[in-house]
């Protein structure tokens, strides 16, 4: 098919982003001719310059509105297909379907469906020809918000296992003492989040300083990894509680250093509160980490806890402002290194299973072959 992929920041950085250009990937394995446009909001280098063919400046909504217009007409009868990498572009698929038939698929994520929607993006949300959702939850919940739900599918988000891979804890600890100056992990009990620092707050590392304050055990060891707004509170946050050099912020850490983080690391953590407009869908960093053979802790509110498989888990999810159950719960892990080490080799079967970008490109391709059967009937 001839598609047009067209986005916010493609070639820049957040969990949206990443989605998109695993999508485009998968698009490209599947043998489809895709043209890629970027609508820019983001500032700064871009994460993956020259993916997009043509980018586009945000600049503000007004002129946002004008640009997707012109997009719209100039899209009329030249593709099979229109994707939306994100709801608020869904104006510009129903336009390009009423005005030449071109039908569209929008990709939509629980912070932003499961909220009400301005009438007249909602009217081209329900016009769209398949829904995308990156999780269950989403799934379940969006007939909650929606008054008509298109035909929808579940795409998870992947993770590349050649990328993060199991790496020997003492080797990967020895590469953050040369990165960071960190000589001291050896008899360590270390955590890590990896995740930016936005408002509101909702990535859970105040919890888990929380029950470290709470077990007061100093052979803890918590990475904070990201950058944002929220980044002077948490630094404040940690020595409220008394917490030291036990709490260490990276600031955003280059890609390749992500693997060695976790494979460093005895325990991921990623907390997310649920509700509307709230949560995660199935957290990257933690289905990362656990590409990289570490366990780790969940919400229990939103999607995190589809990447925990019942009979072979590799996590615990919780409630996510209980701090006595996740002070338990790091309590357990500490004391038992083969509790550690099971759940670490179950993560690794779970994202093969599930998570592994070649699942991704089978699932997309099977939802695509879904649309053109409907399509066809």
């Amino acid at each position: 098919m001839r598609i047009l992929f067209l986005g916010f920041d493609i070639e820049g950085y957040g969990g949206i982003a990443t989605y998109s250009r695993y999508q485009i990937e998968a698009l490209k394995r599947l043998g489809h001719e895709t043209e890629i446009v970027s609508i820019d909001k983001q500032d700064g280098a871009p994460l993956a310059p020259g993916l997009a063919h043509r980018k586009l400046p945000f600049e503000s909504r007004l002129k946002a509105v004008r640009t997707l217009l012109r997009e719209a007409f100039a899209a009329r009868g030249r593709y099979d297909l229109v994707m939306l990498n994100h709801v608020y572009l869904a104006g510009l698929g129903w336009l390009v379907k009423k005005t030449s038939g071109t039908p569209f698929t929008v990709n939509v994520y629980n912070i932003d469906i499961l909220a009400k929607l301005p009438t007249l993006r909602e009217a081209a949300f329900q016009a769209a020809d398949l829904v995308i959702a990156d999780c269950q939850y989403t799934i379940d919940w969006m007939p909650k918000y929606r008054t008509k739900v298109p035909p929808t599918g579940l795409l998870y988000d992947p993770v590349e296992v050649a990328f993060f891979k199991p790496m020997e804890k003492r080797a990967a600890r020895a590469e953050l003492a040369k990165h960071y100056g960190w000589a001291d992990l050896d008899d360590k009990f270390v955590m890590t989040t990896v995740a930016a620092m936005l408002l509101p707050p909702n990535k859970g590392q105040r919890q888990t300083m929380d029950a470290m304050a709470k077990l007061a055990d100093k052979r803890l060891v918590y990475l904070i990894v990201g950058s944002g707004p929220d980044r002077e509170a948490l630094e404040a946050h940690a020595k409220e509680r008394g917490l030291g050099d036990q709490v260490r912020f990276t600031g955003r850490a280059p890609q390749a250093h992500l693997p060695i983080l976790y494979a460093a690391s005895d325990l991921a953590t990623l907390i997310a509160r649920g509700g509307p407009g709230w949560g995660e869908a199935v957290p990257l960093g933690l289905i990362e980490a656990a590409s990289c053979g570490t366990a780790f802790l969940c919400g229990n509110e939103d999607g995190s806890p589809e990447a925990i498989l019942a009979d072979d888990p590799c996590g615990f999810a919780l409630p996510p402002l209980d701090i006595d159950a996740i002070a338990s719960a790091i309590a357990k892990l500490a004391a038992d290194p083969a509790l550690c080490a099971r759940m670490g080799q179950a993560g690794i079967r779970t994202v093969d299973k599930l998570f592994a970008f070649e699942r991704y490109v089978e699932q997309q391709g099977r939802l695509l072959e879904r649309f053109g059967a409907r399509r066809a009937a």
